[in-house]
C-alpha cells in the first residue's frame, strides 16, 4: 500500500502543478492579494477536490461491478484529456505573463475545484482502487492527496507574487509551462499504452 500511496503522489503532482481552472485562479489571488490572503481560497479548493474525486470515485467502483470495461474506458478518456491539455499548455505557454489580477470568492473557487475535469481524472486513474473500497483507505489516499495539494497550491499563489514583484521573471514562464507539456505529455503515451497493451 506504502508504494502504491508514493506512486499515486507522483503522478498527482505532475497533474496538480500543470495550469488549469484551479491554478488559474490562485495565480490571480496571488497577484492581487499575495500568498496569505489566499491560503483560505487553498482551503477551498481542497474540499472541492475531496468533495469531487469522492463523488466520482465511489460512483464508477459501484458502475464498475456490473460494467467491467467501464474504467478501461475511462483511463483511455482521461489519456486523451491529459493529451489535451499537454497541447493546450505549449500553445498558451505564453499567457500567464498577461493574467490579470481579480477577486476570488470561495464559492468560485470550490465550485469550479468540483467540476474540474482533473477530479475525474484522479478519481478514475489515479487514486488506487482501494481507496473507494473503505471509509479508511479513502481517508489514508485523501490524506496523501492534501499533503501534495497543499504546497502545489501555495507555489501557484507565490507565483502570482513573483510576476508582480519581478517582471524580469515572467519572461521565463513559456519555458517552464512547456517543460510541463512534455511531462504530462509522456504520461498521456504511458496511460494510453496501458490500457491499449492489454
Amino acid at each position: 500500500m506504502q508504494d502504491t500511496l508514493l506512486k499515486m503522489a507522483l503522478y498527482v503532482s505532475l497533474v496538480l502543478i500543470v495550469p488549469g481552472p484551479t491554478n488559474t485562479l490562485l495565480l490571480s489571488s496571488g497577484l492581487k492579494v499575495g500568498v496569505r490572503r489566499t491560503s483560505p481560497l487553498i482551503a477551498a479548493e481542497a474540499l472541492g477536490y475531496v468533495v469531487g474525486i469522492a463523488l466520482w470515485g465511489f460512483f464508477l467502483s459501484t458502475v464498475s461491478a456490473k460494467q467491467p470495461w467501464l474504467p478501461m474506458a475511462v483511463k483511455l478518456v482521461s489519456s486523451v484529456y491529459i493529451l489535451f491539455l499537454a497541447a493546450k499548455i505549449w500553445r498558451q505557454s505564453g499567457a500567464l505573463q498577461h493574467v490579470t489580477a481579480s477577486p476570488v470568492s470561495l464559492r468560485d473557487m470550490f465550485l469550479t475545484t468540483v467540476m474540474n475535469p482533473k477530479a475525474l481524472l484522479f478519481a478514475s486513474t489515479l487514486f488506487p482502487l482501494e481507496a473507494f473500497r473503505s471509509a479508511s483507505s479513502f481517508a489514508w489516499t485523501i490524506g496523501v492527496f492534501l499533503v501534495v495539494l497543499v504546497p502545489i497550491a501555495i507555489g501557484w499563489s507565490y507565483l502570482g507574487v513573483l510576476l508582480t514583484a519581478r517582471r524580469t521573471w515572467a519572461p521565463h514562464t513559456p519555458v517552464l509551462l512547456r517543460g510541463a507539456s512534455l511531462v504530462l505529455l509522456m504520461f498521456s503515451g504511458t496511460l494510453m499504452y496501458s490500457v491499449l497493451g492489454h
